[in-house]
């Protein structure tokens, strides 16, 4: 009897498992094809809406999407969305404000004959996480950087981002953080080197201060502000300059509340440079604040893009 009682139990167990895998197998399965049909065949216009909307909790007018992707674990939400590596290692230098991990491109499309260049000597500043505070992901100006650069070839001019890891090289040298610039300057001249046609170079960053100081309103829709650094510390800096005040100068005509100026660096204790002397046509551009959402930097990102464009089309 207990034989017998062992052998209905090992059973039972059987066909337990059985039915559990049978289960997952058909839930994977028929994810992979919804997955698949609705997010896979996008264009990135339409992607990057997804994403934007997805990921900050906001129109949410594609209940369906969002629900299956609801339905997925984090890492694969991460990998195969944001293209966000789990477990990232970190730098233990310190840094100011909130960081993100690295993002890898998740619009990956070959831009022939780019004449603008987008990267980000500091990859890992973040914004505020607001409702991806769930899925631990932090908004970063690389993210930015990519929303930017499809903003720009949309309207017609070809940008590409910078999508090497920092700090990666960082590593590769033993540098510290404080060695960023020379970092990404390595990155510049190799960008040069293989597309001769860049002219124009944008460094993304984001700034540590305060909500109030790096927010406005505009026709009640939030903005984050941008403030324009220009190094002093080598002999052109006048013409990167001549090009900050051209943008600046479009803001305050247009949208005077969304800029905080240019602030111009030199001197001990700063870097100075800020690899502007690769190019006159080369900014620094602290888009936002630590505090504000991906949404915020988004709206500012639709107006830096048209200030951008008149610019590089001889209208400013």
């Amino acid at each position: 009897m207990k034989r017998f009682k062992t052998k209905r139990k090992l059973k039972f167990r059987y066909k337990l498992t059985l039915n559990l895998i049978i289960v997952f197998v058909t839930f994977v399965t028929i994810f992979k094809f919804l997955y698949n049909k609705f997010l896979i065949h996008m264009n990135n216009e339409n992607l990057i809406n997804y994403l934007v909307d997805y990921n900050l909790n906001t129109k949410k007018n594609h209940p369906l999407i969002f629900d299956l992707m609801n339905l997925n674990s984090t890492d694969f939400l991460l990998k195969y969305t944001l293209g966000v590596e789990a477990n990232k290692m970190e730098e233990n230098e310190e840094k100011v404000g909130f960081e993100a991990d690295y993002i890898e491109d998740p619009y990956q499309t070959e831009i022939k004959e780019p004449i603008l260049y987008i990267y980000n000597t500091h990859q890992t500043e973040g914004y505020q996480k607001t409702n991806n505070a769930s899925y631990n992901i932090t908004p970063s100006v690389l993210m930015a950087s990519y929303i930017l650069r499809e903003s720009l070839n949309d309207l017609g001019i070809p940008a590409l981002v910078e999508t090497n890891d920092i700090s990666e090289i960082l590593k590769v040298h033993n540098w510290k953080y404080s060695y960023s610039y020379a970092a990404s300057k390595l990155l510049i001249k190799d960008a040069m080197q293989k597309n001769p046609t860049l002219n124009y170079f944008i460094d993304l960053h984001r700034d540590a201060t305060s909500y109030e100081a790096s927010t406005t309103t505009i026709e009640d829709k939030k903005y984050a502000k941008i403030l324009f650094v220009i190094g002093k510390d080598h002999p052109n800096y006048e013409k990167n300059l001549k090009f900050a005040n051209t943008l600046n100068d479009y803001l305050k005509t247009n949208y005077p509340s969304l800029t905080r100026g240019i602030a111009l660096k030199s001197g001990k204790g700063v870097n100075g440079i800020y690899n502007q002397d690769v190019s006159e046509n080369t900014l620094l551009i602290e888009l936002g604040g630590q505090y504000n959402s991906i949404v915020e930097v988004n709206n500012t990102i639709s107006i830096l893009t048209k200030a951008l464009y008149a610019y590089i089309k001889g209208e400013l």
